[in-house]
C-alpha cells in the first residue's frame, strides 16, 4: 500500500467502515469475469455444457468418454474448444470457473 493510502485507510478502519485501495475497485458499469463466463457458458451448445461439468468435476476425458459413450478424442476436442471459448489453458482454471459461477450444485 502507497505511504499517502495509509492514514485513510486507518481512518476508515478506526470508523468501522471498511477500505478498498483505490484502483482495486471495478467501475460498476464494467461487466464482471463471472458475468462475462456466465454468458459464453449460456451459448455453450447443451452437449458442450455437460462436457464443461464433467470436466469441472474432475472426470478424465477416458471416464467422460465412457460416460456420454463418445470416442476418447471427440471429448478431447470438446474441452479443447470449451477451453478455447473460456479463455483458458487448464482443466483447473475451468472448474474455477464452474465453481464460482456455482455450476457444479446445480
Amino acid at each position: 500500500m502507497a505511504p499517502n493510502l495509509l492514514l485513510p485507510a486507518i481512518e476508515s478502519i478506526m470508523q468501522g467502515k471498511g477500505y478498498t485501495e483505490p484502483g482495486l475497485l471495478k467501475p460498476a458499469d464494467e461487466p464482471s469475469a463471472n458475468a462475462q463466463y456466465q454468458a459464453l457458458i449460456n451459448a455453450f451448445s447443451p452437449r458442450e455444457f455437460d462436457i464443461f461439468r464433467l470436466l469441472a468435476q474432475g472426470l478424465t476425458v477416458s471416464k467422460i468418454s465412457d460416460h456420454l459413450c463418445l470416442g476418447n478424442k471427440t471429448i478431447a476436442n470438446y474441452a479443447t474448444q470449451i477451453k478455447k471459448k473460456l479463455q483458458v489453458q487448464t482443466t483447473t482454471e475451468l472448474a474455477h470457473i464452474a465453481v464460482n459461477l456455482n455450476i457444479l450444485n446445480q
